[in-house]
């Protein structure tokens, strides 16, 4: 005979699970597009693959847009959230082509990116070079490092 006391574990488990997923789609209604984009799981649009390296003065980000003009490029930063949008031309296929694979990204893309740290917004550089999008954003003098000199009591 199976002891419910010793089962009721396992039904705690569930309750979790259950309480996370509630969190999880809370989160993603109330977060609109940012929540979509910090957790990897936005729909109908491409994203292109990014980096974030932070510096001493500032914050370096490179998108991966292969085909995609400069012209077509819109960035913009808002608080602390930069957002990037584009779109990569569709292929030229004839109606009477048969498509066996196509992985290539094309149509409409959106990336949000939180800054790690506050950035100068008079201080942003964007350029395309083969392909590859890199922003440089100067961090914002409160988020610079600094050394502080320590003195000895009595000097």
């Amino acid at each position: 005979m199976t002891d419910f006391g010793k089962a009721s574990g396992l039904f705690g488990s569930s309750d979790r699970i259950r309480e996370e997923l509630e969190r999880v789609v809370v989160r993603l209604r109330d977060g609109g597009e940012k929540a979509l984009d910090a957790m990897g799981i936005r729909t109908g649009e491409w994203q292109p693959q990014a980096d974030v390296i932070e510096t001493p003065d500032a914050v370096i980000v490179t998108l991966d847009v292969p085909g995609v003009a400069s012209a077509s490029l819109d960035v913009k930063i808002v608080g602390n959230m930069l957002t990037i949008n584009g779109s990569h031309p569709m292929s030229d296929i004839d109606a009477s082509w048969i498509v066996h694979v196509s992985n290539r990204p094309q149509g409409p893309f959106s990336h949000s990116i939180p800054m790690p740290v506050p950035v100068n917004h008079e201080e942003i550089s964007a350029e395309v070079n083969d392909g590859v999008l890199t922003l440089k954003l100067g961090k914002s003098e409160t988020a610079k490092s600094r050394s502080i000199p320590v003195s000895q009591r009595g000097e």
